[in-house]
């Protein structure tokens, strides 16, 4: 049985909105969990060193979709 997979919109409270490129501060992720979700982002802005290090602090994260069959988000993620 795999692993229940969830997607996530993951804010940062800067770099949320950009003028050209990529807005870095806000992402959907396929994660396990909240915290592992966030983690990935900020790992990906840390590495690049993109922004201020106050800018990668995390806004919120909100779960949007699931794998499971009878999530409590009334959305299925399929991968």
């Amino acid at each position: 049985m795999e692993d229940e997979q969830k997607l996530y919109l993951v804010t940062l409270v800067g770099m949320t909105y950009a003028v050209t490129g990529v807005v870095e501060g806000i992402s959907y992720v396929v994660a396990n969990d909240a915290e592992e979700a966030y983690q990935k982002v900020k790992k990906r802005l840390d590495k690049k060193d993109y922004g201020f290090s106050k800018d990668r602090e995390l806004c919120k994260v909100e779960l949007l979709a699931s794998t499971d069959e009878y999530t409590k988000t009334r959305t299925l993620l399929y991968l």
